[in-house]
């Protein structure tokens, strides 16, 4: 190729530049916690601090000598992202959230079991709006099942492998729709039970985590966090999505790559590994005399 020296220096900025566009990784992904507020929950409580307000709403939560707060938390990407510890005996947090719900609600929250309910021989409630009659709560019962009751005796139950459930974080989500009479678990974005159950509409009760007001002594064990509310039953999709952004924010933070879902050892092709843009790309341009000796910050693209 014949240039002239000056358009061959606008050539190789204009190369550079592009070629500086073309490696910079991107990270499109929406993180996780515009993520849950984009899906417009009636509630979304990070529980971060000892009390704090709902990410939406006016609503706020509140937490008792029981709740500490530790990190890491879940792993969405936050870099030191803390979460509420409780100690099982008497620690539980209370919002302002009353009902809210009619015909259709979601839950979810991330959850880290310090004990297992069976060693313990009691239920670990995780969050509701609990009332005799018409039951609106998420707990683990005695035998490590979880399960989400949505009416009197009624409820859905899903059984995760007790080792993987001790001391590791995963994402619940539980859904009603008391007009198609479906119910529905997720665990860490898959659904894994559901049913054509009881559900009764209009719940209104008072929306607590870690213990129920109604069905007391319910103290949860472990660590809790990321805790959303919805008047509506979130699709598979919608579930899916929510865990994705937890994976692709802890990705694009540092995470460590098992959190994020990538093999240790896979190497990433948009990393530069010499010079100031991010590429490792040469130019080499001649003239009508031959090959033209550039300089280095002329050389790298």
């Amino acid at each position: 190729m014949f240039v002239h020296r000056h358009g061959m220096l606008a050539a190789v900025a204009v190369f550079a530049a592009l070629a500086g566009l073309q490696v910079l990784p991107t990270h499109a992904q929406t993180d996780f916690v515009t993520a849950v507020t984009a899906t417009h929950p009636i509630a979304y409580y990070r529980l971060d601090n000892i009390t704090g307000k709902s990410q939406v709403g006016t609503t706020a939560w509140k937490s008792t000598d029981g709740v500490t707060w530790a990190v890491p938390g879940a792993p969405i990407g936050i870099p030191n992202n803390h979460f509420a510890k409780f100690d099982g005996r008497s620690g539980k947090i209370t919002t302002t959230q009353m009902g809210g719900v009619s015909t259709t609600v979601s839950i979810m929250a991330w959850v880290n079991l310090a004990s297992l309910p069976s060693n313990e021989s009691r239920t670990f409630y995780v969050a509701g709006e609990s009332e005799s009659g018409n039951d609106l709560d998420v707990q683990f019962e005695t035998d490590n099942a979880l399960r989400f009751f949505t009416a009197s005796g009624g409820h859905i139950s899903f059984t995760p492998p007790p080792a993987a459930l001790l001391n590791q974080w995963h994402m619940i989500v539980v859904t009603l729709d008391t007009t198609s009479h479906t119910r529905e678990i997720f665990w860490d974005g898959k659904s894994v039970a559901s049913d054509k159950g009881n559900g009764e509409a209009g719940k209104k009760n008072v929306f607590t985590i870690g213990e129920s007001p109604v069905f007391t002594s319910r103290f949860f064990h472990g660590g809790i966090e990321e805790v959303a509310l919805w008047n509506r039953a979130l699709k598979a999709a919608d579930v899916a999505a929510l865990y994705a952004a937890s994976k692709s924010a802890a990705s694009a933070s540092g995470a460590p790559m098992e959190d994020a879902g990538v093999s240790p050892g896979v190497a990433s092709s948009s990393t530069p590994t010499t010079g100031p843009f991010s590429t490792t790309a040469k130019v080499e341009i001649n003239d009508a005399k031959g090959p033209i000796q550039l300089k280095r910050e002329e050389q790298i693209a």
